[in-house]
């Protein structure tokens, strides 16, 4: 018997929604919120790099801050590029496959920015936590030297993760699913979950060591020491605030991150989450499939990389003839 005439079983799971719903919420995500919030990064985060340059590297704070604003501007620029290129608009002309690999390639390159801002994160809030613990020891336990030598450990430690997984998994990128996994859980999901907790506990430490310290200096200040400790509650709030927006927003990640390590299964390429063409050797073996007439996907499947993964390439393929075929189907 013709294989191609029998009934086949592939791994794949009905979305919740229609494709043309999730293009229109893709759309509308994109050009109300995250292109116009992402351009907006772009410009405030420029404004912040030369306000910091200008008012000079004498303080540590005002050189971690800068670094911080670089981060985040290149958060903002792959972000903003990104999601330009993986478009519904694009994927239907000819250079459409090309423009969503390139999308997927900078997607790669934001993971690696974000884990560079959650670090300098982390680090602004500890060294200022470290300030107000040991106040009279700050000088000797947190130099200029030393301040500069973590900070310049973040940046180092994040170029050599950009460059392993760029030279290490690719080209193609999407190719070795199991190696860029390996990366993202051991150089980007442990070191910014343990980055957000850390933020959490400085953050929760200075806003009780500031009151503590207010209620205690209304009676013992004088007006010279006043304008210090003033100066000194004021970076200790815009800490507090940076510190407190990055947990509200970080939180969502955070918590995806968690679920992950607690259950592994759980993934972005997941066909059981109905967003992505995933499926694994291990999804065929656990019968989560659907019957499909005439092998239409058998061209697709035999196409599977050496590690189970779908290309983008293939994926959108695959999304296309599955269109053709249910429209062919309402016809008949």
């Amino acid at each position: 018997m013709d294989d191609h005439n029998i009934t086949r079983r592939q791994p794949f799971i009905t979305p919740l929604v229609s494709f043309e719903l999730m293009d229109t919420f893709f759309i509308a995500n994109n050009f109300i919120f995250t292109l116009p919030f992402s351009f907006l990064g772009v410009s405030t985060n420029i404004a912040n790099i030369i306000v910091y340059y200008r008012m000079g590297f004498s303080e540590s704070t005002n050189a971690n801050f800068l670094v911080l604003s670089a981060f985040d501007l290149l958060v903002s620029i792959s972000s903003f590029t990104g999601r330009l290129l993986y478009n519904p608009f694009l994927r239907d002309i000819s250079t459409g496959p090309i423009t969503m690999y390139i999308s997927l390639c900078l997607s790669h390159a934001m993971t690696v920015f974000m884990g560079g801002s959650y670090m300098m994160t982390a680090l602004i809030a500890v060294e200022r936590c470290v300030c107000v613990v040991f106040p009279l020891k700050v000088k000797t336990l947190l130099t200029r030297q030393r301040s500069l030598c973590l900070m310049l450990a973040v940046v180092a430690y994040h170029i050599t993760f950009i460059i392993i997984l760029y030279s290490d998994t690719g080209p193609p990128y999407d190719a070795h699913p199991k190696k860029m996994a390996f990366y993202y859980f051991s150089l980007y999901v442990i070191p910014s979950i343990t980055c957000y907790f850390l933020v959490m506990l400085t953050t929760i430490f200075l806003v009780i060591k500031l009151r503590t310290n207010q209620r205690w200096r209304q009676g013992t200040t004088t007006s010279q020491s006043s304008q210090n400790t003033s100066k000194e509650d004021k970076l200790v709030k815009t800490i507090i605030a940076i510190s407190t927006l990055f947990i509200i927003c970080s939180f969502p990640n955070v918590a995806i991150f968690i679920t992950q390590i607690i259950h592994p299964p759980f993934r972005y390429g997941d066909p059981a989450v109905g967003l992505h063409m995933g499926g694994t050797e291990g999804d065929r073996k656990e019968g989560q499939y659907e019957e499909w007439p005439g092998g239409l996907t058998t061209e697709c499947w035999e196409s599977l990389g050496e590690e189970g993964e779908l290309s983008v390439v293939k994926r959108e393929e695959f999304w296309s003839r599955k269109k053709e075929s249910d429209e062919t189907g309402e016809g008949a």
